[in-house]
């Protein structure tokens, strides 16, 4: 297998992910890839997508292979960073400062999602002949989008992210950690509701009841159990619940310096994720199935309908090759791993009606105004936290 390291700025992402030292966070929207894009899969047209882009960096490695399976089965060894012990020193480097989530990802058949051709119902906004079946684990679902008309031939496609994130910053679902110590890790996956076609998209009613963005996302942390905390699809997911990591005994913790087996699969059930901790000896998983209510969200352009349907999520490809792509996302990812990098700076104070930066940013000694940046728009600075909403205040001065 061949991997291929890839990085430079990803154009539709999350604006500066701010934490600060002083007052309140606010109303930052969780599970939202409209105003909250710091761990959503980057779309090719981000303007078209949510009218706006701030950038950030994805350095990934792609691998590439012609065996069949390379596209759906898969197995990883990793090794957790440990935290600096001890209070907050600017000579220390905590992960989520650089780092909100580390990811392994794949592409999923996703029968209503971008180009949405396979939507016949009337009552959906298209009419005319089925269109085409995604067939799990084939490459017979590969087209070439430089080739004019082939997207009314394209499946509709997902993207699933193994998502790890970092402990001791503001709790989730806001923020990224799980707890003050400890790691955890969720199965996403990314949706697009838009037809490049007709040049439509999912209601403004439907969207605003999945997240406010036509990208809307599937989330479920790993249990030791297998069995979602709460409803993973993104019309029932429930904030105090599946988005609460500490609402259920059941959520499966790892901690820094533990060596893990991860495993990617497919399965009868759909794409089963897990993840064995060769250290403690316990073992988190999540299948991304219907009985989980893992799910999707009706294509319906031009009415007011929201029909959540669940859906067993299953990987697309055979192999994974620059052709096993995400048609929609902003590049050819198939198999692949990700440290996320970017979406955090200092501030020296925060408006907690819209959770902002409006003091200083950057690290004590390096601060300016925000008012000094190069583009200080309406989404460069969102997500701010004070240093008493911080799961672990050794992290931030």
């Amino acid at each position: 297998m061949t991997a291929v390291a890839t990085g430079g700025a990803a154009l539709a992402s999350v604006g500066a992910f701010t934490h600060t030292a002083t007052a309140s966070s606010g109303g930052w929207g969780p599970l939202s890839c409209g105003n909250n894009l710091r761990l959503c899969t980057e779309v090719e047209d981000d303007k078209t997508a949510f009218g706006w882009y701030v950038g950030h960096d994805e350095p990934s490695v792609l691998f590439y292979s012609t065996e069949a399976g390379s596209g759906n089965h898969m197995q990883y060894n990793m090794k957790l960073p440990v935290q600096p012990a001890g209070s907050f020193n600017d000579n220390k480097g905590y992960t989520g400062e650089t780092t909100p989530a580390y990811w392994f990802g794949m592409a999923m058949c996703a029968s209503e999602s971008y180009p949405e051709q396979n939507n016949h119902n009337t009552n959906h906004g298209v009419s005319g002949s089925a269109g085409p079946a995604c067939t799990p684990d084939s490459d017979t679902n590969i087209i070439d989008p430089t080739v004019s008309g082939s997207y009314k031939n394209a499946p509709g496609v997902a993207y699933m992210e193994l998502q790890f994130y970092p402990p001791g910053f503001a709790s989730q679902f806001a923020d990224d950690s799980c707890d003050a110590t400890k790691w955890c890790a969720a199965l996403t996956i990314d949706s697009l509701a838009e037809d490049p076609i007709n040049g439509t998209m999912l209601n403004s009613s439907c969207v605003g009841q999945v997240g406010g963005s036509i990208e809307y996302v599937n989330f479920a942390y790993l249990t030791m159990s297998g069995t979602p905390i709460g409803p993973p699809n993104p019309k029932d997911f429930q904030f105090i619940g599946s988005g609460d990591p500490k609402s259920s005994p059941d959520t499966f913790y790892m901690n820094g310096n533990d060596n893990l087996t991860v495993s990617l699969t497919d399965t009868a059930n759909g794409l089963k994720t897990t993840v064995v901790d060769n250290t403690t000896h316990q073992t988190g998983s999540m299948t991304a199935s219907a009985s989980n209510h893992f799910g999707q969200i009706l294509y319906d352009p031009s009415g007011t309908s929201c029909t959540e349907q669940d859906y067993t999520f299953h990987p697309m490809y055979s192999t994974s090759q620059p052709s096993t792509r995400v048609l929609w996302a902003a590049h050819s990812y198939n198999t692949a791993f990700d440290a996320e990098t970017g979406h955090f700076d200092f501030c020296t104070q925060v408006d907690a009606n819209t959770s902002t930066c409006t003091g200083k940013e950057g690290p004590p000694g390096d601060q300016e105004p925000v008012s000094n940046d190069v583009s200080n728009g309406t989404y460069d600075d969102q997500g701010c936290f004070s240093m008493a909403e911080n799961t672990n205040p050794n992290y931030i001065p």
